[in-house]
């Protein structure tokens, strides 16, 4: 579909919105002229440097000691000296078997704990 249409304006009509579109364009070269000088006149201003930022003191913090899993299960075992079977340690830190079969591993690997010939694990 094609849509065409036609405006005619008269002599008179054409010439105000002539004046007006000139004075417009007129106006707008004005603000153009205004704001290249106020750019010119900013970038030759002295400008004060911003002040340097200053390092913050250094504060000394004591290292937290990290609650781990495997840490977890070697605090239960220390506390129970004369050894504690799997099952106890799973009720005490409420860990899966397979998350205690793991830690018990590591621990044993890195010599923390040994089991006893009776199933118990006892701290080194």
């Amino acid at each position: 579909m094609k849509l065409d249409i036609t405006i005619e304006f008269d002599k008179e009509l054409t010439t105000a919105i002539k004046a007006t579109v000139t004075e417009f364009s007129e106006k707008i070269k004005s603000l153009q002229a205004n704001l290249e000088k106020s750019d010119k006149s900013a970038s030759t201003e002295n400008v004060p440097d911003p002040k340097p930022k200053q390092a913050k003191p250094a504060t000394k913090r004591k290292p937290r000691a990290k609650k781990t899993l495997r840490g977890t299960v070697l605090k239960v075992i220390k506390k129970n000296k004369d050894g504690i079977s799997r099952k106890a340690l799973q009720e005490e830190t409420g860990f899966t078997t397979k998350q205690i079969s793991n830690y018990v591993y590591q621990l044993k690997k890195n010599q923390k704990i040994e089991m006893t010939g009776d199933g118990l694990f006892k701290p080194l």
